[in-house]
C-alpha cells in the first residue's frame, strides 16, 4: 500500500497496526464460524441448523400448553446443570380435581343448603288390634283432629293420609286401619303390613283380653313383614285413669312385659282427650329416621305412659 508523501513515520506505523488488528479479527470470526458448522449443539444432533427458524414454538412464540410466551428469549440452559423442579402450587391456586363434577358441600355448608334426597318422604303406618279398641278414632283424631263417640265399625281396610313438615322436607303419613274382631278380614292383614315402616299394635286399657290378643296380631304381622318398627299402644286412658291404683299398676306391668318381648315403645293414649296422639307419631318419626326425640317420658302410675 502506498502512502502520501506528507505522511510521517508515526502515522504510517499507526495505520499498519490498525490493519493488522482488522485482519486478526476477521480470522477469529472465520475460525469460530467453522467450529459452529462442524460441532452440533447438545440435544440438536438430529435437527438441521436451519430448523430453529421454522420451529412452531419459536416462530409463533408459544409454549407446549398453547399459551402465549414472552417474545424475549432467555439464555440457553446449561445441560450440565440439573433442572430445577417447580415448586408445587399453593392450595388456593390449584384447580379442583373434580372441577367438571358437582361440588360436594362441606358439613358446615350442608346445614344451610337443601338436603339431598326426595323432597317428599312416604311413610306407611299400619294399625292392628281387636275391634272397638279405638283404631279409627285415633287415626281420625291425628289426621283431622276430630273425635266422635260413635263410629261405624270398619269393614275391611280404611286409610287416611296426613302431610307434615320435617325440616326442609315433607313427610306423608299413609295410615292403614284394619277392621278387627271377626276373622273374615284377616286375609287383608298383608295389605296393612306390606311395606309398612311402623305398625301400631293397639289394645284397650280397660279390657285385658285385647292386650292378650296382641301376641297373635304380632305373630301374623311378622309373617308378612320382618322390617317394620312395632309400637304397643294402649287406648282409652281417660277411662283407665279412673281405675284403682292397684289395677292400673297390674295392667302397666303386664303391658311392659309385652313391650319388652316385642322390643317396642309403650304408649298410653286417649283420642277423646287428645292424650299422646301427636306424641305417638312424633315417636314413630324419630324411630323411623333415627332422630332425637324430645318428647318427655312418663312412667309413673296414674300418668299416661310414654316409654320409648
Amino acid at each position: 500500500m502506498s502512502y502520501p508523501r506528507t505522511a510521517n513515520k508515526t502515522q504510517i506505523r499507526q495505520h499498519e497496526a490498525g490493519e493488522k488488528h482488522i485482519e486478526a479479527g476477521k480470522a477469529l470470526v472465520r475460525q469460530l464460524s467453522s467450529k459452529a458448522s462442524t460441532t452440533p449443539t447438545p440435544g440438536d444432533s438430529k435437527m438441521p441448523a436451519s430448523a430453529h427458524a421454522y420451529s412452531p414454538a419459536v416462530q409463533a412464540g408459544s409454549n407446549s400448553r398453547g399459551q402465549a410466551s414472552s417474545s424475549r428469549q432467555g439464555p440457553a440452559p446449561d445441560p450440565k446443570q440439573p433442572k430445577q423442579q417447580k415448586a408445587p402450587a399453593s392450595a388456593e391456586n390449584q384447580p379442583d380435581a373434580g372441577a367438571s363434577a358437582q361440588a360436594v358441600p362441606s358439613p358446615l355448608a350442608g346445614r344451610i343448603s337443601r338436603p339431598r334426597g326426595p323432597a317428599n318422604l312416604q311413610l306407611k303406618v299400619g294399625m292392628l288390634g281387636d275391634s272397638h279398641v279405638g283404631k279409627t278414632s285415633l287415626m281420625v283424631k291425628y289426621v283431622e283432629n276430630k273425635f266422635e263417640e260413635d263410629y261405624i265399625q270398619t269393614l275391611g281396610i280404611n286409610f287416611m293420609e296426613k302431610i307434615i313438615s320435617l325440616r326442609e322436607r315433607t313427610v306423608t303419613f299413609t295410615i292403614f286401619d284394619l277392621g278387627g274382631g271377626e276373622n273374615e278380614f284377616n286375609q287383608m292383614i298383608p295389605l296393612v303390613c306390606a311395606d309398612a315402616a311402623a305398625i301400631l299394635f293397639m289394645f284397650d286399657l280397660t279390657r285385658r283380653i285385647t292386650l292378650q290378643n296382641i301376641k297373635e296380631w304380632y305373630r301374623q304381622a311378622r309373617g308378612f313383614n320382618q322390617m317394620f318398627i312395632p309400637l304397643l299402644v294402649g287406648t282409652k286412658f281417660d277411662v283407665f285413669a279412673s281405675f284403682s291404683v292397684d289395677k292400673q299398676r297390674e295392667t302397666i306391668a303386664h303391658a311392659r312385659t309385652f313391650a319388652k318381648a316385642m322390643k317396642s315403645p309403650l304408649i298410653f293414649t286417649s283420642a277423646s282427650h287428645s292424650i299422646n296422639v301427636q306424641k305417638l307419631f312424633k315417636i314413630v318419626l324419630s324411630q323411623r329416621f333415627g332422630l332425637r326425640c324430645n318428647v318427655p317420658r312418663m312412667s309413673k302410675v296414674g300418668e299416661p305412659i310414654l316409654e320409648y
